[in-house]
């Protein structure tokens, strides 16, 4: 049995837009996780028939509110745990049977779909999502880690899929992380000797089309989780695949005869560059300001230690 668990973070989403929740299969179950408490969520949830957990926004962290959705799920014996963030849409009816194909062949234990950008994203994300979710499937085991460097542990819980009893062998998701809580997974998984696969034939929309600001304070979030990583990700060289990508989108915009794109492609580089860097260093800055440079300013709440709390 699946159980696609969706986090509901401040807000409904794409829930209302999303197809496959309205005409599923009822094997299919759906467990929706409401940091919010909101009646248009509880009430979307009771008529589409999904399961509904409300959670209290405080503590609400990618990892954990995942966990709590993984431990749900298997409670009720679902066999694979499919994770998708609210604002992720089905491309087809197709993209849970795909997605979930490599697990029950064995292929795989875990998953991860093909990200196709809106129809109305920007040209600079459109090649952020042809750049990291390319046509091609491909399998990954630790022996890839050498050659792949950091991309081997590339996994996205937009819209994924684990097999539940591996899931708990490797102790699910990290609670403590700011983000990237996915790339943990599949690290501790590869280390464990299992094979990921990133499964393009499984397709869905989402793209985010942010800002100067907004990449800055994302980036700031990778760092400081590059900066927390455990030794999982040992071996995940990072410098070599940002400075591919910004060469890749510069060449990507002169062909698409945008070459008035290329400051804001070089803000964006230095932007997200010293953003990182900053994250990377993060343990030398005061905690207001962390919060002010972060995107999960609610982390830094969450991860403060006991005496500062009371002070």
């Amino acid at each position: 049995m699946n159980s696609v668990i969706i986090p509901c973070y401040k807000s409904i989403g794409n829930l209302e837009k999303n197809p496959w929740i309205k005409d599923r299969n009822l094997e299919d179950r759906v467990l929706i996780i409401d940091s919010e408490n909101s009646e248009e969520v509880m009430r979307f949830a009771e008529y589409f028939s999904c399961n509904y957990e409300s959670l209290d926004q405080s503590k609400f962290n990618h990892g954990g509110t995942r966990n709590l959705g993984a431990r749900l799920a298997s409670e009720q014996g679902a066999q694979i745990l499919v994770f998708m963030t609210q604002d992720a849409l089905p491309a087809d009816e197709h993209w849970l049977k795909r997605l979930v194909a490599p697990i029950r062949s064995g292929q795989a234990v875990a998953t991860f779909a093909r990200q196709l950008p809106r129809p109305e994203a920007s040209l600079l994300e459109r090649f952020s999502r042809y750049f990291n979710y390319p046509e091609v499937s491909r399998s990954r085991t630790e022996a890839d880690i050498p050659e792949l460097g950091v991309k081997a542990f590339f996994f996205s819980n937009v819209c994924s899929a684990v097999r539940a009893d591996v899931f708990w062998e490797v102790g699910g998701f990290p609670e403590d992380v700011i983000m990237n809580e996915d790339m943990t997974l599949a690290a501790k998984l590869l280390r464990a000797g299992h094979t990921v696969r990133y499964t393009a034939e499984a397709e869905v929309i989402h793209s985010h089309d942010y800002t100067l600001a907004q990449q800055f304070r994302r980036n700031f979030d990778v760092g400081a989780f590059f900066a927390d990583a455990g030794p999982e990700l040992s071996g995940a060289s990072v410098g070599g695949e940002g400075v591919r990508f910004v060469l890749e989108q510069l060449r990507y915009v002169r062909r698409h005869g945008r070459s008035d794109l290329i400051p804001l492609v070089i803000a964006e580089a230095a932007a997200k560059y010293t953003a990182f860097q900053l994250g990377r260093h993060h343990h030398l800055l005061p905690l207001p300001l962390k919060k002010k440079l972060s995107m999960h300013s609610y982390h830094w709440d969450q991860r403060r230690a006991p005496e500062e709390k009371t002070r």
